[in-house]
């Protein structure tokens, strides 16, 4: 099994960027009103989520819950969009084994279908973390397949 939890995509949401008074700064990194939106359909797909942090240069993140699975999402603006989806309760041995939990592969199915879906998001394209910014890698429309 194949699974890609981090994607690119752009989107009509307000980049939101504030700059310090010289321009030569940001005060506020690019994606707020993304990672917001992000969390509204996770909130409607079952997930009790946190409030979106300020992750400076990385953009916004947030820590979610999908059951007794435990999550961690990150929205960064360079150009367009990056996002990763990650299982932060995943044990090491699971990693080890390439294991992942049946209510995080259900849950970031859900969340591209609802991506893909959304006339605010466009070009979701889903990628392994390592292949996330590789050009010779061709993103896909599904996060999880079986090779």
């Amino acid at each position: 099994m194949i699974v890609r939890s981090a994607a690119t995509f752009s989107s009509d949401l307000p980049e939101d960027e504030i700059e310090n008074e010289e321009g030569t700064d940001f005060i506020q990194y690019g994606g707020k009103s993304v990672i917001e939106a992000i969390a509204a359909i996770l909130t409607r797909l079952g997930c009790v989520v946190d409030p979106p942090e300020h992750a400076y240069e990385h953009g916004w993140d947030m820590h979610l819950a999908y059951g007794k699975t435990q999550l961690w999402c990150q929205v960064t603006l360079i150009e367009n969009y990056l996002f990763f989806f990650e299982e932060s309760s995943r044990s090491l041995i699971s990693k080890l084994r390439g294991r992942h939990d049946t209510l995080y592969l259900d849950i970031l199915t859900r969340l591209a279908q609802e991506l893909g879906c959304d006339p605010r998001f466009h070009d979701v394209l889903w990628f392994r973390t390592e292949d996330v910014m590789q050009t010779d890698v061709p993103g896909t429309t599904e996060p999880v397949s079986a090779d």
